[in-house]
C-alpha cells in the first residue's frame, strides 16, 4: 500500500462557515441588485436615452460583482 495514503492531513485546515455554493452566489447577487439600482438611478436622471440607461446598468453589475467578490474574500478569513 502506499506511503501517501498514511499521511497526516494539513495541521492547520479549518473548515469554512460559510459554503461555498452560498459564497460563490454572493457576488452574483450584488451584481444584480447594483445593476438594478444603477439602472433606477440613471433612468430617472437621464431623459431616456437607452445607451446611457444599459451603460449605468452594466456599471452598478461591475462595481456590486467586485463588491460581492470582496465581501466572499472577507468570509473565508
Amino acid at each position: 500500500m502506499p506511503q501517501s495514503r498514511h499521511r497526516q492531513g494539513h495541521p492547520f485546515q479549518k473548515p469554512a462557515s460559510i459554503p461555498s455554493a452560498q459564497r460563490v452566489k454572493g457576488r452574483i447577487i450584488w451584481a444584480i441588485l447594483f445593476a438594478v439600482f444603477g439602472f433606477a438611478i440613471v433612468y430617472f436622471a437621464s431623459e431616456g436615452s437607452w445607451l446611457v440607461i444599459l451603460a449605468g446598468a452594466l456599471i452598478g453589475a461591475f462595481i456590486g460583482y467586485f463588491a460581492g467578490k470582496s465581501m466572499e474574500q472577507d468570509a473565508k478569513a
